[in-house]
């Protein structure tokens, strides 16, 4: 995640400050004990002296540049530290301070942490620091040589006027230039030129409206940049609960038209039941009685059977008994083979009949069974939503309701269950 200015420095003004410890070689008035910056603050200040340090380095070398330089360089590591973490820590934060810009720290509130910075250069905040620009003005127009020495000078004798006089007579120019731009300025009524007023007032201004310009435009295009994130972010959620309300949808109406579906089929379940019922029960029914009839037609043939075997073989006995005497003398020509075939083919026939019947019941049981069970099949696959079109609902009817030969007596298959199956065809959807 990628923190922006305002947020880190929220997140750290409230818990760690910054403060300078300076020898008095290099301070004219400066409280360093009371001074304290917040980490914006130190970046600028940090900016405003390296920047105005090194525009001298060019003309006259010094050491403070090099000291900013290198403090700048530790700040700036530690604030790509910071703005490289994925989540605020201060525990993280202190940790980097402590090992990496500054060991001295101490704690002035609870959860509050000031980190104490030693550095051998003068600071802007330094209330008397336009006086020392003026001075490093006039001294770089006399000379270059040891500028860190002639600063330090003027700011002891800045300190102590009286020691201006046994400086003037030193040789050095780092020791004479000091004393004399103090003489001048405190025992004559020469104003400042407009070079040196150009630069150690006027370009400090104009310094700081300019820092703060750019402030204001960094943390425009950080409020811009922010805004534009966070609308980016709203629009992509925005767009992820279109989607996925389009797919609720989708959904819903799948759902929707999956029940429509399973309600028309329970719907056809329901009027083919009702169109169903009363055949089905018929035909069980008639299932039910003919199973019955073609076991007592099945009894009755065996008891016909033996019974017939009985009188048969009694009748074999009188007839060849009686034909001894009688049907010789009285019907010659007549034999008794003859009675005898006559008499068993009137019983085989009999036996024929009955064993027709019987059958005859037993097919018909078996074919109302099997129209029950057909119809039972028709109504699952209609309450499973099986796909059924005109044609084989046509062939299922057909099947249902067509004649059942009984196997006994051929007839005409024309009747009116024909007529009625006609009718049943032509409302078929």
């Amino acid at each position: 995640m990628s923190f922006t200015k305002k947020q880190v420095s929220n997140f750290l003004n409230d818990k760690i400050l910054f403060r300078f410890t300076i020898s008095s070689d290099f301070i004219i008035d400066f409280h360093e004990y009371k001074e304290f910056f917040t980490f914006d603050e130190l970046e600028k200040i940090i900016k405003s002296n390296l920047t105005y340090w090194s525009s001298i380095y060019n003309i006259a070398p010094n050491n403070f540049m090099s000291n900013w330089k290198n403090l700048s360089d530790k700040f700036n590591l530690i604030r790509k530290y910071i703005f490289e973490l994925e989540e605020l820590n201060i525990d993280k934060i202190n940790e980097q301070l402590y090992y990496n810009l500054s060991s001295s720290r101490e704690s002035i509130e609870q959860d509050k942490m000031v980190y104490i910075l030693s550095i051998s250069s003068p600071i802007d905040k330094d209330s008397e620091i336009r006086k020392l620009k003026s001075f490093v003005s006039f001294y770089t127009q006399q000379s270059q040589d040891n500028l860190n020495e002639a600063i330090r000078n003027f700011i002891y004798l800045s300190k102590y006027n009286n020691a201006i006089g046994s400086y003037l007579s030193n040789t050095s120019q780092y020791v004479f230039y000091p004393a004399l731009y103090l003489l001048r300025k405190n025992f004559s009524n020469i104003k400042e030129n407009i070079s040196d007023f150009e630069t150690n007032i006027v370009a400090p201004l104009a310094s700081k409206l300019k820092d703060i310009s750019d402030d204001s435009d960094e943390q425009y295009r950080e409020i811009t940049s922010f805004t534009e994130d966070k609308h980016n972010k709203i629009q992509e959620q925005f767009d992820e609960k279109v989607s996925e309300f389009a797919e609720f949808q989708k959904s819903l109406n799948d759902w929707q038209k999956e029940k429509q579906n399973k309600l028309k089929d329970l719907e056809e379940t329901y009027k083919n039941k009702l169109s169903l019922e009363a055949p089905e029960q018929l035909w069980n029914e008639r299932a039910i009685e003919h199973q019955k009839r073609a076991t007592k037609w099945t009894w009755f043939l065996i008891g016909a059977v033996l019974a017939l075997i009985s009188v048969s073989v009694i009748l074999v006995l009188v007839i060849h008994d009686y034909s001894l005497n009688v049907i010789k003398k009285e019907i010659p020509f007549i034999s008794e083979s003859f009675i005898l075939i006559s008499v068993i083919s009137f019983f085989i026939y009999i036996v024929r009949v009955l064993i027709k019947i019987m059958m005859s019941n037993h097919h018909l049981a078996t074919e109302y069974r099997q129209k029950a069970a057909l119809t039972r099949f028709y109504q699952s696959l209609t309450y499973a939503g099986t796909d059924i079109d005109k044609d084989e609902r046509l062939i299922i009817i057909n099947s249902l309701f067509s004649r059942v030969e009984t196997g006994l007596v051929k007839t005409d298959t024309s009747n009116d269950s024909d007529t009625i199956l006609a009718i049943l065809s032509k409302n078929i959807k």
